[in-house]
């Protein structure tokens, strides 16, 4: 694959590069865009195809996911993270935020606390707050230029009977944590003691980059009183053929999720998600291990770049995820002269710190599944703009 390879998003209505979305949230259409978490390369060359050919037969009525759908997922999942799925469990969602959405509203009440780690991917947010629940915040700390889970605090919060769920972000967005074995075990150990509900969002893990490895939380935990979010569109790119699953051990809370989706008919088949799903599970695995090289390359780019210009940003190590989480304290702006600088003056687009809770006041998101040439150029741009603030050396 060639992943330097640019190509132009904006030959269709594409979110991260609309112009509209850009002049609304950043005030600049011209800016960079980095800040949505989707890639700017094509999907593995075996989705393309298995999508070709689907159009090509002309017909798109109603279909059903069928044996192969399932083995292809178990098979991936097996084979790369040693996760023998239960078919049995496995329950079909249109996304993960309607998988979030709904397991929260069944397992706690209105008014309940849902428990989650900021920063954090700021969808859980709203996701919480439509579904008219308290946000109980646990945050994580930065110890020496890595976040770890408080305990302690969670400890704390899980032995509230109001706060009835925990929202997992397993790899985490935006800080590109990938939770050890030790810590989920412990996470699992405090929520079964405090009967917390857990959801795991796990949408981002195929993203590790080595030496780390991603542990499924069902594989680690108890799951009688947990579900597991997944999907393909992350791995994959293919966020807009939506397809996602939740795996739900329970039999009672399985019944419950199963019989939500029937009532609001939102258990429908899209055929082209299935065409995608099912080849990029069985025939994507080479094109992802590339990607993870690139990826990597990135990362180390990123790191090398800002160690040797004196920027004042610097990098949170990624184990994980298509994210770069950047320190921008040192420049000494605050979060909207911050979030002013990035837009007008380096010209990028990145997702501001605040967006993920007040914890991440200092920081941003960049998006690194692109071609080098992008982050090169948005690198220099911020070092240019850097150079003109106050206290810093010119050139």
């Amino acid at each position: 694959m060639n992943f330097d390879e640019y190509i132009d998003r904006r030959e269709y209505p594409t979110l991260k590069w609309s112009r509209s979305f850009l002049s609304e949230h950043f005030g600049n259409a011209e800016a960079i865009p980095m800040s949505v978490a989707d890639m700017d390369f094509k999907s593995p060359p075996a989705v393309i195809q298995h999508l070709q050919k689907r159009v090509s037969h002309g017909i798109f009525g109603y279909e059903y996911r069928p044996d192969s759908y399932f083995d292809a997922l178990s098979l991936w999942y097996e084979k790369r993270h040693g996760w023998k799925i239960n078919r049995e469990h496995i329950t079909p969602s249109p996304s993960i935020l309607s998988s979030l959405s709904i397991l929260v509203d069944q397992h706690s009440n209105e008014g309940d606390g849902v428990i989650i780690q900021p920063p954090v991917f700021f969808e859980f947010h709203i996701v919480i707050r439509k579904n008219h629940r308290r946000v109980v915040n646990n945050p994580l700390k930065l110890l020496n230029g890595k976040y770890r889970i408080d305990f302690e605090d969670l400890k704390k919060k899980a032995s509230d009977p109001a706060n009835k769920v925990l929202i997992l972000c397993s790899p985490h967005n935006p800080i590109g944590r990938v939770w050890t074995m030790a810590e989920l075990k412990q996470v699992a150990e405090i929520c079964k003691r405090n009967n917390v509900f857990v959801i795991a969002d796990e949408i981002h893990a195929d993203f590790t980059l080595p030496p780390h490895r991603f542990f499924p939380y069902l594989k680690v935990a108890d799951g009688e009183n947990a579900a597991s979010c997944i999907a393909p569109t992350k791995t994959f790119n293919i966020p807009g053929v939506t397809d996602a699953l939740c795996i739900i051990p329970n039999e009672k809370y399985r019944k419950r999720f199963l019989e939500f989706t029937g009532r609001y008919h939102i258990n429908k088949v899209n055929v082209f998600a299935l065409a995608a799903t099912e080849a990029a599970y069985r025939e994507g695995e080479g094109w992802l291990n590339e990607l993870l090289a690139y990826l990597q390359e990135n990362v180390d780019f990123v790191r090398k770049y800002l160690h040797q210009n004196d920027i004042g940003v610097s990098l949170i190590e990624p184990e994980g995820t298509f994210l770069a989480w950047l320190d921008f304290r040192d420049l000494g702006l605050d979060v909207k002269m911050l979030e002013k600088f990035l837009a007008q003056e380096a010209q990028i687009a990145l997702a501001p710190g605040y967006w993920f809770g007040r914890e991440g006041a200092g920081f941003a998101r960049m998006t690194i599944a692109c071609p080098r040439r992008t982050i090169v150029k948005a690198l220099n741009n911020l070092k240019l703009a850097a150079s003109k603030l106050p206290g810093k050396p010119s050139g």
